[in-house]
């Protein structure tokens, strides 16, 4: 999917003075999991809400949320783990890509 390019922080990014568009599939992923239920008007049961997930014993869980969040929305979603350092690792994409 192409959208609106974002900086790291979310702000649209106009570093060029102009608006830039881009594949928009990692922008749509962090959104989904950094909102929470109801954030969405339109979509009000999308959102894994992952800051609720800090210092959970059980990774299990949150791995299950993304997977049904991004499956949800669209995506082929083939792998999502957290690796020995913490750091989440996500393999989805939209079916239409």
């Amino acid at each position: 999917m192409t959208d609106i390019k974002h900086t790291e922080d979310g702000d649209i990014d106009l570093s060029n003075r102009d608006l830039q568009y881009t594949n928009s599939d990692e922008q749509h992923q962090k959104d989904i999991l950094l909102s929470q239920k109801g954030y969405y008007k339109e979509h009000p049961e999308l959102g894994v809400g992952i800051a609720d997930y800090t210092n959970e014993t059980d990774p299990e869980a949150l791995l299950r949320s993304i997977k049904k969040e991004f499956s949800t929305d669209g995506m082929k979603v083939s792998r999502v783990t957290i690796t020995a350092t913490g750091d989440l690792e996500i393999n989805a994409r939209y079916e239409d890509d």
